[in-house]
């Protein structure tokens, strides 16, 4: 398979979550705080308006968890750890030759703190769209010549927004998650990365 451009989903996709349990209050309530938050940046891109995603992730946890300390989500945001698949997945895709980038509705500093260490080829905000995900102003960012690129997302409503941008995907099934029903099925559907990658050179 000739190299293809990989667009990378940070928070859950490649990066765990579980670090804010301390700063929440719990897995219960660190669950809670990011379905708010999705469901409030849904809503705000089917507005047709824009607001920061961090200053969103700050609103939504003074309503779920009053008593977090907000600086210190923020500094737990910045240094989330990636999940176990990640790293050998990333390793294992570059040697084959795919270029490798990064796509999320954090303002562009905060993606720069959390990706830094990982390699990526270049990573894009939503924020210089003016446009959060799923919007095709913000897929729209990534600079690509021929093959369309590959959207890789552990989240139903990226894969539905790449695929409205006329991108091939890849769905993660983090937490056991399934493909968004009545709706066309990703290219790929994969449950570890690492492995993914590793199929990838027996099609090639």
């Amino acid at each position: 398979m000739p190299g293809m451009l990989m667009v990378f989903d940070i928070n859950e996709t490649l990066l765990d979550l579980a670090p804010l349990d301390d700063v929440l209050g719990g897995a219960e309530v660190r669950t809670r705080w990011f379905d708010l938050l999705i469901h409030t940046a849904l809503v705000v891109t089917a507005s047709g308006r824009y607001q920061d995603f961090a200053q969103l992730a700050g609103a939504c946890a003074r309503t779920v968890a009053p008593e977090a300390d907000l600086p210190r989500l923020a500094a737990a945001l910045r240094s989330l750890p990636p999940h176990p698949d990640v790293e050998p997945a990333l390793a294992d895709l570059r040697d084959q030759g795919h270029r490798l980038v990064a796509l999320g509705n954090s303002p562009q500093a905060v993606i720069e703190a959390q990706l830094g260490d990982l390699g990526f080829d270049a990573i894009y905000s939503a924020e210089s769209a003016g446009a959060l995900k799923p919007s095709p102003a913000a897929y729209a960012l990534v600079e690509h010549a021929g093959e369309p690129p590959v959207m890789i997302a552990a989240h139903d409503w990226d894969i539905a927004g790449a695929q409205a941008a006329g991108m091939r995907t890849a769905f993660v099934t983090r937490d056991g998650r399934l493909p968004l029903p009545a709706h066309p099925s990703p290219d790929w559907t994969v449950t570890d990365l690492a492995e993914w990658a590793r199929s990838l050179r027996t099609t090639s």
